[in-house]
């Protein structure tokens, strides 16, 4: 696998290696949907459901090398933005953009790409979107660390990948979250079995919510994790109740569309 050498490439390093999650999630809705309780209580340790159903938008910075993005989100329809140096990201709703042009992201797929940290930082709150199903699984031992595991799927239909799962393994003590298991089948639409692990480290506390200060992610096989293959930070992090201008996502005028995989 080649390696991570600056936040532009970290995206093509999870698509050809460690293949990484991305536009799969369901859109929120305004309806609140109904939670078990064991998830319900891993919401309740990252600062509660109804606080984080309050928001209307987020930003950030994410870090890797040296290089930075900053990324903003409408939490209420899941429009988003990504600002770095040489490329602008933006989804409208309806279609994923890219300014001055395709050419300027240097990773395979702007499409895959654009809410794909939002996701991993925003965990396990995206998850509790409609159209995800949960089931409890029997605890695990990883890295010397016995924790709770439930596992996170998606309707039929829901998202642009539907098939994949996550495993959230979490603090039998707290329940919170510190590492996420996840596959991929973005690009085949095909069940996978090969899961692919990043370690939640450094939570900070904002307006009552709990977020990561760092992602590192890992080799994983056969239940083992192995060596380190990338780590991105966030700083910088705003979370207002109101939702963004929407004219901030609308695609430039030379801007071109980078369509999703079919």
């Amino acid at each position: 696998m080649k390696e991570t050498l600056n936040i532009l490439l970290v995206a093509f390093v999870l698509l050809t290696g460690c293949q990484s999650a991305g536009n799969k999630m369901p859109q929120k809705s305004g309806k609140a949907p109904e939670h078990p309780s064991y998830f319900k209580n891993v919401l309740q340790a990252h600062g509660g459901f109804e606080r984080w159903n309050k928001l209307g938008s987020m930003q950030f910075q994410l870090m890797s090398n040296g290089k930075t993005e900053t990324q903003l989100i409408d939490l209420k329809n899941r429009k988003d933005l990504i600002k770095a140096d040489n490329y602008t990201i933006g989804y409208d709703g309806k279609q994923v953009w890219v300014s001055p042009n395709k050419a300027a992201y240097p990773g395979n797929s702007a499409h895959f790409y654009h809410n794909l940290y939002f996701y991993f930082f925003a965990i396990p709150f995206v998850l509790a979107d409609p159209g995800v199903n949960y089931r409890q699984l029997s605890d695990i031992s990883l890295a010397g660390q016995n924790y709770s595991v439930i596992e996170a799927s998606f309707g039929q239909g829901i998202g642009d990948s539907p098939e994949d799962k996550y495993r959230l393994l979490l603090d039998p003590t707290t329940n919170r979250l510190e590492w996420l298991l996840y596959t991929v089948t973005y690009f085949n639409g095909k069940p996978s079995d090969k899961f692919n692990a990043l370690k939640y480290e450094d939570y900070q506390e904002h307006q009552g919510l709990l977020f990561p200060q760092k992602l590192t992610g890992y080799k994983y096989e056969n239940g083992q994790i192995g060596e380190a293959r990338y780590t991105v930070s966030f700083s910088n992090l705003q979370l207002k109740e109101k939702q963004p201008d929407q004219r901030l996502f609308e695609m430039p005028e030379k801007a071109e569309v980078d369509a999703a995989k079919k």
